[in-house]
């Protein structure tokens, strides 16, 4: 068992499910740090994720990341429903049902998470604050249609309503970075 818990009421909860639900202790590893997770994983993950679970076959580990920075701690059954939720995801690993979410908030596992926690399918879907997006670097725009296109990135592309595909005579223009 690894935990890079420092969160109390984290903690408090995952106690918590971990007794609801049954779960062996041995082979958990939980953090609330996504860099941390990032590498028990070997991979990045998107920043935007309020939780996560995943089974690393290498080590026979189960990994649960609770990501305290996207989860609105302003609603009161947000962090409960996110930690119970990663949980729920172990314990269907565990009992073989290797199924993945049919459409977040709204499927089999809402259902269960609302079941345990008490909470309502509204406060499971708004347990996560709204990722913040940012503004573009560069707007490219066509040199046949005009159409304004923002991008984060330089690079060379051409007009995806004026060729489905790549086409040399619709490459976009740089007009503001």
């Amino acid at each position: 068992m690894e935990w890079h818990v420092d969160h109390a009421e984290t903690r408090v909860f995952i106690e918590q499910y971990i007794r609801i639900l049954n779960l062996p202790v041995d082979r958990l590893r939980v953090t609330t740090e996504r860099r941390v997770f990032e590498a028990w994983l070997g991979r990045r993950m998107r920043a935007s994720i309020g939780g996560a679970y995943a089974f690393d076959a290498r080590s026979d580990d189960h990994l649960i990341l609770i990501n305290l920075a996207r989860i609105d701690l302003s609603m009161p059954k947000a962090l409960e429903v996110i930690v119970a939720e990663e949980l729920v995801h172990m314990r269907d690993r565990l009992d073989g049902d290797l199924r993945r979410h049919a459409k977040h908030g709204y499927d089999r596992i809402a259902r269960r998470v609302a079941a345990l926690t008490g909470a309502t399918p509204e406060e499971i879907r708004a347990a996560t604050t709204a990722p913040v997006r940012r503004q573009p670097k560069f707007t490219y725009a066509c040199p046949e249609c005009g159409a304004s296109v923002p991008r984060q990135r330089r690079g060379t592309w051409s007009c995806g309503r004026c060729s489905p595909r790549f086409d040399s005579r619709f490459i976009l223009r740089l007009v503001a970075s």
